[in-house]
């Protein structure tokens, strides 16, 4: 399947600020370690990002096949870190070895890499998106369509959870004492946002529910199978396209209110049935895709 002639200007954007951001981290790096002055990072700093922008950009719109391509590549993101860990590492042996003082230049140093993170991120997501639109946007060869109403695992209340656990956390190390008033909701929150319906399998029938939470229902993506795997189109922006192929769906299975498909080392990806016109239909479709019987002209 060819890739555009051209990247998306989101992609051209992340290829530029992700560039900015390692070239910031790395003269970062190079500038403490060489002992210089505030006033000398002040003035390199704003340099490198803008120096990093203007050249993650160009190169983005010269090399417009290969950026795209990169989505396509399976440990993409944990490759956009690399620099990260090289500028973490570095602040780490700059202290242990007291060649700097811990002060504002080795939280400058964990910002740096903290950016670099969080774009190396933003790049991984906006290429595969990227790719994903390039390989079945002129596609017509859809084996089934459907809603994917949330049954399930809920994002926002991990999230939630999550940063009323860090607020915990950083509570207590001021304090001195555990705050479990912070603890204890934080670990309801992400329970009930991991399986707001919480049954087990029944071996005579349809699972037994043990508790459910009702209003957490909601349209989280469009869901379209294809002979070569399912593509996953968010509702919620800004947010990304996800290609999952057939061999990284470990079950396909249905209960009395759900459509689920097992996702290894992810959560599943559980469907409210009764949002879904012809659930039997559309089971049937992925079964045959996973056993390799649909017909495919092109593969994702």
């Amino acid at each position: 399947m060819a890739t555009p002639a051209k990247p998306g200007i989101d992609v051209v954007a992340a290829v530029g600020l992700y560039v900015a951001a390692v070239a910031v981290g790395l003269v970062a790096l190079g500038g403490v370690a060489a002992g210089a002055s505030s006033d000398g990072l002040v003035a390199l700093l704003p340099t490198a990002f803008t120096a990093g922008l203007l050249c993650g950009t160009t190169v983005a719109r010269l090399t417009a096949d290969a950026v795209v391509r990169l989505g396509v590549w399976r440990w993409r993101t944990i490759a956009c870190w690399v620099p990260a860990s090289l500028v973490a590492g570095g602040a780490v042996v700059l202290s242990a070895t007291n060649a700097v003082s811990r002060d504002w230049r080795l939280l400058l140093l964990g910002v740096a890499s903290g950016a670099v993170v969080l774009s190396g991120w933003l790049l991984s997501r906006t290429t595969h998106d990227a790719y994903v639109g390039a390989a079945i946007d002129d596609r017509d060869d859809a084996l089934a369509s459907w809603t994917w109403y949330q049954s399930g695992t809920h994002a926002f209340l991990i999230a939630l959870g999550v940063v009323l656990f860090g607020v915990g956390t950083g509570a207590s190390i001021v304090v001195g004492t555990p705050s479990y008033r912070f603890f204890l909701p934080s670990i309801v929150l992400v329970v009930l946002g991991w399986a707001p319906t919480l049954s087990v399998p029944n071996p005579g029938g349809d699972d037994l529910t043990l508790f459910s939470v009702s209003g957490l229902e909601h349209a989280r993506a469009d869901v379209r199978a294809y002979p070569d795997g399912i593509v996953v189109e968010p509702r919620l922006l800004p947010s990304y396209r996800q290609f999952v192929p057939w061999d990284r769906i470990a079950d396909v299975r249905t209960t009395e209110d759900r459509l689920v498909l097992e996702h290894r080392w992810r959560p599943a990806i559980r469907c409210d049935r009764s949002a879904i016109e012809d659930v039997e239909t559309v089971r049937d479709a992925i079964e045959r895709a996973r056993r390799g019987t649909a017909d495919s002209q092109t593969t994702i």
